[in-house]
């Protein structure tokens, strides 16, 4: 009997070092990046039946089993994986989940098996690869296309960042340029903005001598050359005002002022078409643009800018790449122009072509979306930090350095983009800290200490119980 007394005291020892042991564990990693604490339970082990249990009868209510248990076992060791507090970096390559999901690390050739971890201390290599320097693996995702059209679908691969990545230059109203214009009417290269002073047309319409408005821009031929351009606008009241113009839904509307623009160029560019006229309603706001003063033709949604609609600039001939020159037309769009009383703030809000570039920086968005920042001001996606989950986080197998493994019962990672559906966003230029709380772990390591002296007091009590036996028939002699 004194025996079962030692070995449940024994077990209560092992069940409770098992547990000082992981509270130091935890303990130990409070600073280490992304660690996630564990906790452990316990179950009490099988029992000895002293008494079987008999059921009712009509002149007994039955008996109770009699039974002795024999001591404690570990019974489950989890792993927490709560959110951890987010320390800013300051650095780009750091990254941070804010939410589930695991980064996705794997040789730089793609074999081997991946390893999943929320440390997400990155660096770049000689090479450009984004990897994990503590492992030399690569950071897995989706790269972009040369459109900068990431498709996020498919077996993540190895994210690299090209070095010293070069950005072809773009010509303004080229065949490469993005289009500018409102919604279901992007079809304009350059775009305007601002106001022009309404109080200047009345001027003219009284015989007054006018101020006209001059604003200046910069525009790309295909080589990325940069040819500065001059924009005057200029109030035209000489010819009487049409009873109405229409605008480029098809509304007619009645026109209050019309201004005249030119472009011109001081580098010897020649255009065949730089002038057009611009019409604005008695609130000052755009209506429409024509060739003509008349305010016929003009311009359509959805149509291509043309000379006779008046928002068209054709320049003569600027180079191809191929040594020759052709023509090239340059839409311009000034809806978002305005002619109001006061000073004029008219300006070029933004036009389509842009000089060669390299790249200088990166910013990674909350979806993982790596954006590249070039020498000529221009931004391109150059990549996608992919993420996983898994049905069951606690059934990951851990494999030291802050990473883990899938195992039968996690399930197959599930493979997709931050900041969408359950996957959390990410969080560039932080990392996240251990979830261990020490004041719980101090806790927890009082009571574990506790319980485990307190079985040692139990072998003790077992101990000296058979000494007394032991004794007995000592002290018969």
């Amino acid at each position: 009997m004194g025996f079962d007394a030692l070995f449940t005291g024994i077990s209560g020892l092992n069940a409770y070092q098992n547990q000082i042991d992981m509270i130091s564990n935890n303990i130990a990693n409070v600073g280490t990046i992304g660690f996630k604490g564990q906790r452990m339970t316990f179950a009490d082990l099988f029992y000895q039946s002293q008494g079987f249990a008999s059921g009712p009868t009509q002149t007994n209510g039955g008996v109770n089993p009699q039974e002795v248990g024999l001591g404690v076992k570990v019974n489950t060791i989890d792993t927490n994986f709560s959110q951890g507090g987010l320390q800013t970096t300051g650095i780009n390559t750091d990254l941070a989940v804010n939410g589930d999901g695991f980064f996705m690390l794997r040789n730089l050739n793609g074999t081997g098996q991946p390893l999943y971890t929320r440390d997400g201390a990155f660096s770049i290599n000689a090479n450009g690869v984004l990897y994990d320097p503590a492992t030399g693996l690569a950071v897995q995702g989706f790269m972009a296309n040369g459109n900068g059209t990431v498709t996020s679908t498919g077996t993540p691969g190895t994210v690299t960042i090209p070095l010293g990545l070069q950005m072809q230059a773009t010509a303004t109203g080229g065949p490469n340029a993005v289009k500018l214009g409102p919604q279901n009417d992007q079809v304009f290269d350059m775009s305007m903005g601002g106001s022009l002073d309404q109080t200047q047309y009345s001027v003219a319409a009284n015989g007054g001598t006018p101020v006209s408005k001059t604003l200046t821009t910069t525009i790309y031929d295909s080589l990325g050359n940069a040819h500065q351009a001059t924009i005057t606008f200029t109030p035209d009241a000489a010819t009487p005002l049409p009873a109405t113009v229409n605008n480029a839904a098809g509304t007619a509307v009645s026109p209050a002022t019309r201004w005249t623009y030119n472009v011109t160029f001081n580098d010897g560019t020649t255009t065949s078409t730089s002038t057009g006229e611009a019409f604005f309603d008695a609130n000052g706001q755009f209506i429409n643009t024509s060739s003509s003063a008349t305010g016929t033709p003009v311009h359509t949604t959805g149509n291509a800018p043309a000379a006779g609609d008046g928002n068209a600039l054709v320049i003569n001939g600027w180079p191809t790449g191929n040594g020759s020159t052709a023509p090239q037309t340059i839409g311009l769009d000034f809806s978002n122009m305005a002619a109001l009383a006061g000073t004029p703030t008219a300006n070029v809000l933004s036009q389509n072509g842009y000089a060669p570039g390299t790249l200088s920086n990166i910013t990674v968005g909350q979806d993982g979306t790596i954006t590249g920042s070039f020498t000529n001001g221009q931004q391109k996606t150059i990549a996608q930090v992919a993420v996983a989950t898994f049905q069951n986080e606690g059934g990951l197998h851990r494999t030291g350095g802050n990473a883990f493994v899938e195992t039968a019962n996690s399930g197959l990672a599930q493979i997709g983009t931050a900041n969408s559906g359950r996957y959390g966003a990410i969080i560039s230029g932080s990392l996240e800290q251990s979830n261990v709380s020490l004041a719980d772990e101090f806790t927890k390591m009082i009571v574990a200490q506790r319980a485990f002296e307190a079985n040692t007091r139990g072998i003790s009590t077992a101990d000296q119980n058979m000494m007394t036996v032991l004794n007995i028939r000592a002290s018969e002699n």
